[in-house]
């Protein structure tokens, strides 16, 4: 039997046949593979620069490489924090599904900058928006659940538009209007 080209080949008498070494160590790279990997990578998504700089990290122990990509990566205009925090919130604000909590705390687990993220909001995501997102959320949600409403499910609703990070007041006063009944959960 002859072995395929390209592929191990190794002695049917070893019953051992030769394992590949799976390295655990970054692997070293030159600056200039380290710009076009992370050109790539912003190619597929946004990244923040704390994103993006741990990735490159885990790729090599060259900080001052990274530091010097990621310098590249700004001056050139690729790598914007500000850009990537625009980029996600249209993106889910096109969805229309979540508030402006849910919101800060995605963006806050990317690494991105409180103060930044909080202004772009400001800009995007006015408080009279997410209202007509929450009556949207609610509106979607309640084809999914089954009638009566009695108040173990109303209780999951509260929760789950909770959970999508609209205000707990606002959730209120859309269940006290929408239900005719007072809200008595807590948050």
């Amino acid at each position: 039997m002859t072995t395929p080209i390209g592929w191990p080949s190794y002695d049917s008498d070893n019953p051992n046949p030769p394992q590949r070494s799976v390295s655990q160590e970054p692997r070293p790279h030159d600056s200039e593979s380290l710009f076009q990997w992370a050109l790539r990578a912003l190619g597929r998504k946004a990244h923040s620069t704390r994103e993006l700089e741990a990735k490159l990290l885990a790729r090599t122990d060259d900080a001052p490489a990274v530091a010097s990509v990621l310098g590249r990566l700004k001056a050139r205009g690729y790598l914007d924090d500000r850009q990537c925090i625009e980029t996600l919130a249209a993106a889910r604000l096109r969805r229309g599904d979540s508030g402006r909590s849910r919101l800060q705390r995605e963006m806050a687990a990317r690494g991105l900058p409180r103060d930044l993220v909080n202004q772009v909001l400001d800009e995007m995501f006015p408080p009279e928006e997410e209202l007509d997102h929450l009556r949207r959320s609610l509106e979607r949600k309640l084809t999914t659940v089954p009638e009566p409403l009695d108040e173990k499910r109303l209780a999951r609703l509260y929760n789950y538009l909770l959970g999508r990070g609209f205000p707990a007041e606002a959730v209120r006063r859309e269940f006290r209007k929408r239900f005719h009944r007072p809200v008595e959960w807590g948050d």
